[in-house]
């Protein structure tokens, strides 16, 4: 594997001419800053013979961005006066600094080497060097920084002529690729039993009124699957508790629905405050002709939450649920501290099984001995001449047909 080695004077952070040349020194020019591909932030300066240093904390130099993945850079440094060193070397990209390399208790008045090391497959292409303690006079002599060749991921990935046993696919390479691996997955598909459970928590609305109103924005923010009217939260002292109605109308919720309702069920713990007469609660649902259909009523207990488990299951798909106040007359007030729905269906799960791999000079294959009726992914990675590799391509899916008819020869 073919490494590039650019050598760099860090006298030379700002000369825009490093990326041309192996090892080259130029006089830090406080004109160049930003101007060159090199930049800092911060408080840093340069010495009488040319050197530039570190001068306080929160200082950033960003390197440019090479033609090149970085794999390593060795740093010279040297300190003075008695203050603690630290150093961090990571890489930048976008803003974003990543995968950060601490040096501590950099040795005072000697020349020390530092080395930061990153994989092949990071794709570093720029550094973010930083300072995080409030020390002075930390110095930068030169550095080295090495790396292999960027070869591109193939792009344009595409299938055609899929049969029962085999599949053609083809993509694009850029100049540098000379050959290519094409990675090919079966699909497996699992049914996982158990089912799933969705609980909604109302800590997260946070009115504390005390007063029952229509549902506010808020509410619908913190607790999107839900609308309707007349709800608030209770004070702290009944955190994570809601009220339905003002005692003079009915209130309701509105959960927006399911999309597979066979197996739903939904827990939910109830009760009335002392001072409200004992009521009945619904949940139902309007049909299309705007009929109310309701599941059986549930009795309300005063002053103690009472668990109740009722079977969703002829729920029409993606209808909305109306949990509501019921019955005639005032002080119609109810509290709900837990809801939760559970739906009890199977659940299927993919996962991907590594079966083929081929190697190809070309920019296309045709991919056999595949199984027919059967859900396959494929991606693809390209090398250079010499032997570095892309990342891999953006995954594709295909599933193949049933089993081909054999060709059928006859001699006459």
């Amino acid at each position: 594997m073919k490494m590039k080695v650019r050598s760099v004077a860090f006298a030379l952070l700002l000369a825009p001419a490093i990326l041309f040349a192996d090892s080259i020194n130029v006089t830090f020019d406080a004109a160049l800053t930003n101007t060159t591909e090199w930049t800092y932030v911060g408080n840093i300066k340069t010495s009488k013979n040319g050197d530039y240093y570190i001068n306080g904390q929160d200082v950033r130099i960003t390197s440019p961005c090479y033609d090149f993945a970085i794999t390593s850079i060795v740093m010279r440094v040297s300190t003075s006066g008695s203050c603690t060193r630290n150093l961090i070397i990571s890489s930048y990209d976008n803003e974003t600094i990543s995968q950060p390399q601490e040096f501590t208790n950099i040795p005072q008045g000697t020349s020390s080497d530092i080395t930061a090391t990153w994989n092949i497959a990071d794709r570093v292409r720029t550094l973010a060097i930083t300072s995080t303690s409030g020390a002075q006079n930390l110095y930068f002599h030169s550095a080295v920084i090495s790396g292999v060749p960027i070869v591109e991921a193939p792009t344009n990935l595409q299938t055609d002529n899929i049969a029962g046993t085999r599949c053609r696919l083809s993509w694009a390479n850029d100049g540098s690729a000379v050959s290519n691996r094409i990675d090919v997955c079966e699909v497996v598909e699992k049914e996982i039993a158990g089912g799933s459970t969705l609980e909604y928590s109302f800590d997260e609305f946070t009115n504390s009124g005390g007063q029952a109103r229509d549902i506010t924005e808020e509410f619908t923010n913190a607790i999107p699957a839900f609308a309707g009217s007349s709800v608030v939260k209770l004070p702290a002292s009944t955190a994570g508790i809601i009220q339905i109605s003002d005692g003079n109308g009915k209130g309701f919720l509105v959960h927006s629905g399911f999309q597979d309702c066979s197996k739903l069920s939904v827990t939910i713990s109830l009760k009335v405050p002392t001072d409200r007469q004992s009521k009945d609660f619904g949940i139902g649902y309007e049909d299309t002709a705007g009929h109310t259909n309701e599941f059986p009523l549930i009795t309300l207990v005063t002053n103690n939450f009472v668990t109740h488990s009722i079977s969703l299951a002829t729920l029409p798909a993606n209808t909305p649920l109306i949990f509501n106040t019921h019955g005639s007359g005032t002080k119609r007030v109810v509290y709900i501290d837990y809801l939760t729905f559970v739906n009890n269906s199977p659940s299927t799960t993919s996962s991907t099984n590594l079966i083929k791999t081929v190697f190809t000079t070309g920019n296309a294959a045709t991919i056999r001995g595949l199984s027919p009726n059967s859900s396959y992914v494929v991606s693809v990675s390209a090398f250079d001449e010499d032997g570095n590799e892309s990342k891999q391509s953006e995954l594709i899916s295909f599933m193949t047909g049933s089993e081909e008819m054999p060709f059928v020869i006859r001699l006459q």
